[in-house]
């Protein structure tokens, strides 16, 4: 053992290594110009500790992004330490009701009653009194500088110096992951609750990045698509369509297994809107993985009908007359790219898709006419054109009921229109 070691104790990397190891986290070495971190993930969320150093002050940090689309703000810190700045933040003074809680600790916060589930949890209120020091917030990410996506907060920790008392980060990352439990689940066992995962599954994807990865979203999603799949509710069927356009192709093909599990035929025409998805998802087209969930859901004439369009055979489409039209489409529009168009631009004047026509200008004005789609949708906007402009067969609904000629109610003339007799003077005789 060094003289310096027996002197000061293990150094604050060696505590930082161990700490690592405990948390079932990563250590990262620190160079330079970056100082050392260690990450833990706790469920959906990165727990990462690290030094801060400004002005040339040092403090020791711990952060954890989570979705928080309700903006819930909350400060805590022990009584006498910090000035009331919270106030300006639109936060106030509350009491949770444990009166020596509430005596040596200043709480504020935007939504009393959130702040009264949180520190009910007992075993919150004891972490922090092990605390010696404690500033423990929710920081926003609000602005065009932000790294954060939309609805991306950070639970936040600082203290002044360079931590190194193994108990007390052992202590912390234990607090982190109960308070992100408790923030984001309510402290509910949430393997089979639909509304957690669909929460879940309404959080953005991608990373955030600053020195190391602090979020990343795509992996809990695809997690909850698949949760909600086997869960089989309803409930979960609009959450589980609003990803159908996500650029992560991956939680779309958890996406359709889900629909296709849950069976709900509130899927069916968001789900024909993706057969002119051109995208892989997960090794396999996304239209192939689209018309498989339409058969499996008493649908397979329209997912045949349209996917035979992309191989030149329209005529299931032609004798197509079940539901969906405009769903189909639609789907068609977005198959009309410059690379793969001939045939759907050709499908959507086989279709008779009048409807059409103002997208597939626009389409037209963008890839212009001199490769074979632009031809191809130049031709199918004058075939719509000219069929827009055919004469239209008056339904019965259009006719209005007075201009119909009407029968006579007796025969013989109207007595209504005979001329009248002519009445004597009075006086006369």
């Amino acid at each position: 053992m060094s003289v310096l070691k027996s002197l000061f104790g293990p150094s604050r990397e060696e505590i930082w290594r161990q700490l690592s190891r405990e948390v079932g986290g990563q250590f990262h070495d620190g160079g330079l110009l970056t100082s050392s971190a260690v990450q833990a993930r706790t469920d959906d969320w990165i727990i990462t500790l690290d030094t801060l150093t400004t002005n040339n002050a040092s403090f020791t940090r711990l952060r954890a992004p989570y979705f928080n689309p309700e903006g819930f703000r909350f400060e805590i810190y022990r009584a006498g330490i910090f000035s009331d700045v919270a106030v300006a933040l639109g936060m106030q003074d509350i009491e949770v009701g444990h009166r020596r809680f509430d005596r040596d600790f200043v709480i504020k916060g935007n939504t009393p009653r959130r702040i009264r589930r949180l520190f009910d949890n007992e075993k919150i209120r004891r972490l922090i009194d092990a605390l010696p020091k404690i500033h423990l917030s929710v920081k926003g990410h609000e602005g065009w500088l932000s790294k954060f996506p939309a609805g991306v907060d950070a639970l936040h920790f600082q203290t002044a110096g360079r931590l190194k008392d193994l108990a007390q980060l052992r202590t912390l990352f234990e607090l982190f992951a109960e308070v992100l439990q408790q923030l984001c689940h309510e402290g509910k066992a949430y393997e089979d609750d639909v509304r957690i995962h669909i929460r879940r599954l309404r959080a953005p994807g991608g990373q955030i990045k600053d020195k190391y990865i602090l979020w990343e979203g795509d992996q809990p999603r695809r997690d909850a698509a698949a949760a909600l799949g086997r869960l089989r509710d309803p409930l979960a069927v609009p959450a589980l369509t609003a990803v159908l356009e996500d650029k992560d192709t991956v939680l779309v093909a958890r996406a359709i297994e889900a629909l296709t599990e849950i069976g709900y035929q509130d899927a069916i025409g968001p789900l024909v809107r993706r057969l002119g998805d051109t995208r892989a998802a997960d090794g396999k087209p996304v239209r192939q993985r689209v018309a498989e969930a339409l058969r499996v859901m008493g649908h397979a004439l329209l997912a045949d009908a349209v996917l035979a369009v992309f191989g030149g055979d329209f005529r299931r489409l032609q004798s197509y007359e079940g539901p969906c039209r405009a769903e189909i489409i639609e789907a068609l529009l977005s198959a009309v790219t410059w690379r793969e168009g001939t045939y759907t631009a050709r499908a959507l004047a086989e279709f008779h898709a009048v409807e059409a026509l103002p997208r597939l200008r626009g389409i037209l004005r963008r890839i212009g006419k001199h490769n074979p789609t632009g031809e191809a949708v130049a031709a199918a906007i004058r075939t719509l054109e000219a069929r827009a402009s055919l004469p239209r067969t008056a339904s019965a609904d259009d006719v209005n009921a007075d201009t119909l000629p009407r029968a006579a109610r007796d025969p013989g003339p109207d007595p209504g229109t005979l001329p009248r007799h002519s009445h004597e003077p009075k006086g006369q005789g």
